[in-house]
């Protein structure tokens, strides 16, 4: 799981309501100055009232002469009530109902990395069940409290899902592990999704290279085409050794010992040819970054770009994934579905 369930602490940072009440603004049309704000200036758009900001408008805060904060909504007496947006310094978004200048009730918060939280707030701390997940990523729906507490499912973007106990972020109690396609596995969990022992996860120290076809023109040494590999990158998954198999699963949660995750037939290599290919056809230089979702028989179902150096290098690179054949997906036993990702970053060589 990669979530840094610390960003959610940040709604606790406001001091809002507090006793000792710090004004900013002008003297005729004062408004609250929170934590995260202190000595920046303030500029509010709305109507004034018995010398605060009251009523509908927008707040915004500076420092040095730079936008830090904005809040759009109402106001009352210098503090957001009801409905309003804000938009904080770190990046992250705030929508929902307010009262004493807190989140209260339904609302949403996105953070600058895209994840979302949805749930109900009581003074800008979410409580009870939330949704919780970034776009192409993890999805979390349960229990919360600085993170998944209680009972709760997270779906794995790579393929299946686990359903049962949390703690302090962790899957800790009983629980069950939902392949994709469609066998279950309960059993107890202890801080990881693994229902059995596991040695410790190798670490990724050798990084293995593709050589070029060719050597240069007057030299009988090939030179480096590729590299940054984890695995050797000529191997097929059944050729691994157990431990660079494990360095291929680590990224597939639901999959335990006996499981295995799609893999090219023929290894990287093959690929990473192609993409040659394409640099050298197109003078592509940049990042690629593509998620291919693989059926029960191995057969490529739909590629989805992230990320490419330009948009006709993206639709050659979708065609290349296309015609990819992988060894299928095990779960359980069984053939299953899941998604592959992949991240090259290209780079033309003179």
């Amino acid at each position: 799981m990669r979530k840094n369930f610390a960003l959610i602490g940040l709604l606790c940072m406001s001091s809002a309501g507090a006793a000792n009440i710090i004004y900013a603004g002008k003297a005729d049309c004062r408004v609250v100055e929170h934590a995260r704000v202190s000595g920046h200036a303030a500029y509010w758009s709305g109507a004034c009232n018995d010398g605060y900001a009251s009523g509908p408008g927008a707040l915004q805060w500076s420092k040095d002469g730079k936008a830090t904060e904005r809040y759009e909504g109402t106001l009352s007496k210098g503090l957001p009530e009801g409905a309003g947006i804000a938009q904080w310094a770190d990046g992250s978004l705030h929508e929902g109902n307010y009262q004493d200048g807190l989140l209260q009730g339904p609302a949403v918060v996105i953070f600058k990395n895209g994840a979302k939280l949805q749930g109900n707030f009581e003074r800008d701390k979410p409580v009870g069940n939330v949704k919780f997940g970034s776009p192409g990523d993890d999805q979390y729906e349960g229990g919360w409290q600085d993170g998944p507490e209680g009972h709760g499912t997270m779906t794995f973007f790579m393929g299946g899902a686990y359903r049962g106990q949390w703690r302090e972020g962790q899957p800790v109690g009983d629980g069950e592990l939902l392949y994709p396609n469609g066998l279950v596995r309960k059993g107890r969990f202890n801080g990881s999704f693994r229902l059995t022992a596991q040695p410790e996860l190798p670490v990724a120290g050798k990084q293995y290279t593709i050589k070029e076809q060719n050597a240069a023109l007057g030299s009988n040494i090939r030179g480096i085409a590729s590299g940054g590999f984890d695995v050797p990158p000529e191997k097929s998954y059944a050729q691994l050794t157990p431990e660079q198999q494990q360095l291929v699963k680590r990224h597939y949660a639901v999959l335990q010992d006996d499981d295995a995750p799609p893999y090219l037939e023929k290894g990287m290599l093959e690929l990473s040819r192609a993409m040659q290919g394409l640099i050298s056809y197109r003078d592509a230089t940049g990042d690629l970054h593509v998620n291919v979702a693989v059926d029960e028989q191995g057969v490529v179902q739909n590629v989805t770009l992230l990320k490419s150096p330009d948009s006709e290098s993206a639709k050659l690179a979708a065609t290349m994934f296309m015609l990819l054949r992988f060894t299928p997906g095990r779960c359980a036993g069984q053939p299953c579905a899941m998604v592959v990702p992949f991240r090259f970053s290209l780079r033309y060589k003179k």
